[in-house]
């Protein structure tokens, strides 16, 4: 009877180990399923915002990088502008001649400039050389000369329009040919149209 008494004893000590034991063992389970589910949380909000910081950089590089080429296209597009007005501006040139009255008015034009530029460095020499292209050979002989200088003509250049001027010895000339022209005005050309173009894309803009 003792005996029974002892072993059921043991048996409810054992019993209450055993739910401890399983008690013990659930909260460490819950515990660790606790622990694992903040670092996982942890982990997937640092993840969230390195993402969120990536992209915003690549969002800002893909922005930096799409302001650059849009300056880069309008700058593209208006040296083209430029260009394309020059070319226009040296093809109405290169036909200039075509035009008979106008031309001749030009060409008269052009020879006093060239010569007036000409005559302050001419000194005691009072010989003035006027070269043009054989073209304005005929329009040339309506010319006018100047009584006080002996005039020379020449054809032999190779331009639009327009003339040369120089002294007898060559040391001194004033080119004053149409292409000449063009090559001392596209600078100028250029640094008037690059601000007609700069207000028009500001006023689109």
């Amino acid at each position: 009877m003792e005996l029974d008494i002892i072993l059921d004893g043991i048996a409810k000590i054992a019993d209450t180990q055993i739910a401890e034991i399983k008690q013990q063992t659930d909260q460490r389970i819950k515990d660790i399923k606790t622990s694992y589910k903040k670092e996982a949380d942890e982990i997937r909000a640092n993840l969230e915002q390195e993402g969120r910081i990536r992209l915003n950089r690549e969002a800002a590089l893909i922005k930096q990088q799409a302001g650059m080429q849009y300056l880069q296209t309008i700058s593209d597009a208006r040296q083209q502008l430029i260009q394309s007005t020059l070319d226009q501006v040296k093809e109405k040139l290169k036909t200039v001649r075509n035009s008979k009255g106008g031309y001749k008015t030009l060409l008269f034009s052009l020879i006093e400039e060239a010569m007036t530029d000409l005559k302050t460095s001419l000194g005691n020499d009072n010989t003035i050389i006027l070269s043009f292209n054989p073209k304005d050979k005929d329009l040339v002989k309506d010319y006018k000369t100047d009584s006080a200088y002996n005039i020379q003509f020449k054809f032999d250049l190779d331009c639009w329009g327009g003339c040369n001027a120089s002294s007898s010895d060559g040391k001194v000339c004033v080119y004053n040919t149409l292409n000449d022209r063009y090559l001392r005005a596209i600078p100028i050309l250029q640094q008037q149209l690059s601000l007609f173009f700069n207000e028009k894309t500001a006023q689109e803009t």
